[in-house]
């Protein structure tokens, strides 16, 4: 793959991003480490987060991998 294909590869992704509401339960161990990528808000030991993706199980991932990174 050659630069003009990863930049228009790359380009054509941001152009399809969604934004999608995932929920989950805050984990036991969590703890705020650095930056939030995310729209965030933690409520009654829940965590609803906005995040661009270009599928909701995309968005879930993200979080996901988020959350192992706030432990």
């Amino acid at each position: 793959m050659n630069s003009v294909e990863i930049a228009d590869h790359f380009i054509n992704r941001a152009k399809h991003l969604k934004e999608f509401i995932v929920e989950t339960d805050v984990p036991d161990d969590f703890k705020f480490n650095g930056l939030i990528p995310f729209d965030m808000e933690i409520k009654n030991n829940i965590i609803t987060a906005k995040v661009f993706a270009l599928t909701f199980n995309e968005a879930a991932e993200k979080l996901d991998k988020y959350l192992e990174n706030c432990k």
